[in-house]
């Protein structure tokens, strides 16, 4: 009998890093139009700011039923896997939820990490726990309780150009919004202990002015982190924001991989552009 790791979509890595990893992933709905599409199948970050541009509103995100989450790990129990499922935060989606009512039918062969965290935090995770499998472990219970214990030690936040997704999502008041505007302010959404998002700080000026002020925060707020890796997750590539990106992480960390990730749609339809997030482990 062997472990699968598997994931909702909102992992954000690359097919070919998740293909090699071996993590299997189920996307989530994105509505637009009254469509249903598969994000990252049939639909990309491209289209949802697309239809924002078009029609002046937001995409919806939605959950797959707990009927296709058993479908997404029945296949897996009938090779003989016992299935851990990384899911994105119980706190911003019914996805966990979801993933939970699924592996009720599976008693003893799905377990559902609730990772509270979302985009290449969740990736840290599942990397984790394929890092205890490689060392020998093989106790499917065990491997998701220590990936549990280890979701205080991932730090995740994302530094937003604008509030226009969230406004025209509802998740805002306008009074804000068109506050935020007038004075330039670029929020930093943090995931916290309960995977609820937070403002953690709120910047003015321009991205290019509040990029290092957010990374040195950052850094000093969850200082000691584990230099194998920092992940950069970003809505909308631009190559001297990333250059300019790494150059300020190295005047405080030397890490010895930094990756950046093209987000999904679930997290595009609710960050929108320009928006640039740092996820790492913590020692």
């Amino acid at each position: 009998m062997s472990i699968k790791i598997v994931s909702d979509r909102i992992i954000d890595l690359p097919g070919e890093e998740l293909a090699a990893l071996g993590i299997d992933t189920i996307s989530c709905y994105i509505n637009m139009d009254g469509k249903s599409y598969s994000d990252l199948d049939d639909v990309f970050p491209e289209d949802v700011f697309a239809f924002m541009d078009r029609t002046g509103r937001v995409a919806q995100t939605a959950a797959k039923s707990p009927e296709l989450y058993a479908e997404f790990f029945g296949q897996f129990v009938e090779k003989g896997h016992t299935v851990i499922h990384f899911a994105a935060s119980s706190g911003i989606s019914a996805i966990c939820s979801h993933a939970q009512i699924a592996a009720k039918n599976f008693p003893g062969k799905v377990y559902v990490v609730d990772t509270h965290r979302l985009s290449n935090g969740v990736a840290l995770l599942a990397k984790y726990a394929l890092k205890l499998i490689a060392e020998g472990e093989t106790d499917a219970a065990k491997i998701a309780a220590l990936a549990e214990r280890k979701i205080p030690k991932v730090q995740g936040s994302f530094l937003l150009e604008t509030l226009d997704c969230l406004y025209k999502g509802g998740r805002c008041s306008g009074m804000t919004y068109y506050a935020a505007n007038f004075l330039k302010i670029k929020p930093v959404i943090h995931m916290n202990e309960t995977g609820h998002m937070v403002v953690r700080e709120k910047y003015r000026g321009s991205q290019t002015r509040v990029l290092e002020p957010y990374i040195r925060a950052t850094f000093e707020k969850y200082p000691d982190p584990d230099l194998e890796i920092l992940y950069v997750a970003y809505t909308t590539y631009n190559k001297a924001v990333q250059e300019n990106i790494v150059k300020i992480i190295r005047k405080y960390h030397n890490f010895k991989k930094i990756q950046f990730s093209h987000v999904g749609c679930n997290c595009a339809v609710h960050s929108g552009r320009n928006t640039i997030g740092l996820f790492y482990l913590c020692c």
